[in-house]
Parts: C-alpha cells; structure tokens; sequence
C-alpha cells in the first residue's frame, strides 16, 4: 500500500516463522530515530536504557501481495550495569552466541565485535491478545567448520543512517 492511515504501530505484521534460521547480525540500535533520544524503559525501579541486536534471517515473509522480504528481527536488552553480571539478559545471550563478555568503551568497538557476526536463531511464537508475535528464544554461534554456510546480509534496510549494513 502506497499511504496508510494505520500508523506503523497498528499496521499488520508477519512474525518471524517458528523454527531455526540461519542468521546475521546487522544493526546496532540505541537511538530512537525520530526523536534522538536512547531507547529507555521507564519501571518501578527506574529507567533502564535498552539497546537492539536487529539480525537478519534466511527466512522470508510476504510483506505486501508477491512481494517477499527477508526477516528483520529486533531483539531488546536493558543494558546492564556490567556485563559480567551473569543474571542479565545480555550476559546469557552472549555466553551463548560466544561473544567475549568483556567492557566495550564506545558503541562503536560493539557495533566490530556483533554486526556480521552469524547465528544460528530459534524462533517461537506467543499470542497475545489474538496478535502472534515471535520471539527469539536460542542464538548461539556457529561452528567454525560451518562459517562458509553461514548467512549473508541481502538488500537489509537498516534504521538509523550510520549502520555499517
């Protein structure tokens, strides 16, 4: 559709099939795009600053009549105090996904360390309130004799202008 009068929020979505997918990492995001400011969530304990892993997969979804995209996928974390704190989020999923659980001085030095890093992604679904949403529940690391079938980023449409995809 050309114009809409749904907002981007209300627009209907296809969730990213259940299932393993290859996957790549693409994108970094700590900044809400139109107003600037960090990704936060504001709770009983204060406000949590959130950053996104987007990764992109194999798979694909229709996202209007014969038109297929591959799937984008945002995974949220509150960024911890510190990363070694091993009840976090973040910790776990880089445990997992072998990433070196150690500081990183700018987002920028991330950003080398995750963006074109591939996975291996595990996709459920949950509905709520009669809307499917998918949720990646498994990313771990790909083995080393696998890294030649491992996914490559195609025609990714990143968010924010300065994304290295």
């Amino acid at each position: 559709m050309f114009l809409s009068n749904e907002s981007k929020a209300t627009k209907e979505f296809e969730p990213h099939p259940k299932g393993a997918a290859r996957g790549v990492c693409v994108e970094v995001i700590t900044h809400n795009k139109k107003t600037g400011e960090p990704w936060s969530k504001s709770g009983d304990h204060g406000t949590k600053y959130q950053l996104i892993l987007a990764f992109q997969t194999e798979k694909q979804v229709e996202v209007e009549e014969g038109v297929k995209e591959y799937c984008v996928h945002w995974e949220w974390f509150n960024i911890p105090e510190s990363i070694a704190n091993e009840n976090s989020k973040l910790h776990k999923f880089f445990r997992d996904w072998e990433v070196p659980i150690q500081a990183f001085k700018t987002k920028e030095e991330f950003e080398e360390e995750v963006v074109g890093r591939p996975a291996l992604c595990v996709f459920t679904h949950n509905n709520v309130e009669g809307k499917v949403y998918s949720n990646l529940t498994s990313c771990t690391a790909i083995a080393e004799d696998d890294l030649e079938n491992a996914w490559v980023a195609k025609d990714y449409k990143p968010y924010t202008e300065s994304a290295p995809f």
